[in-house]
């Protein structure tokens, strides 16, 4: 058994959640973008209206500067909010300048005498090994020694 598939003869019901598609593509997606669509037209209009109607240019100079602002305004912000941060970071850091030596030295006191413990347990624990083979290196001289033999 294949599952039938409509012709072109056969026309498909719209169903409920169609329909409900249909308006809802209209009233949330089309109608917001022809609505904007409008709203600039209408402010290309009013500054195309404004350039031709006065002959020094007076208005399309007031028109460049607004716009030069709300061109500016975000970055501004972004660089206000850039510059907030590195000041509350400097004047972390010299806050933390003023109390930290007091701390550093008691860690460097605490690094260095864990580091003598460190040095000294390892010189405890190589030491056995150092001497087995300091001996059996002097072992083959001193068997020459005893016996006359001359080592080259």
């Amino acid at each position: 058994m294949t599952a039938q598939t409509p012709t072109h003869s056969e026309e498909i019901l719209p169903s409920d959640s169609f329909s409900r598609h249909r308006k809802q593509r209209f009233w949330q997606i089309l109608l917001p973008v022809g609505l904007g669509g409008v709203f600039v037209l209408a402010a290309l209009g009013m500054v195309i209206y404004a350039a031709v109607g006065s002959s020094a240019g007076g208005p399309v100079s007031q028109w460049a500067d607004v716009s030069t602002i709300w061109l500016l305004l975000p970055a501004l912000l972004v660089a206000v909010i850039i510059a907030a941060i590195l000041f509350a970071m400097v004047w972390l850091l010299a806050r933390l300048l003023n109390i930290l030596p007091a701390y550093t030295a008691v860690i460097q006191y605490h690094a260095r005498s864990t580091s003598s413990l460190v040095i000294n347990a390892a010189d405890k624990l190589a030491a056995p090994i150092i001497s087995v083979r300091g001996f059996s290196a002097r072992l083959p001289g001193l068997i020459a020694a005893l016996f006359g033999q001359r080592r080259d």
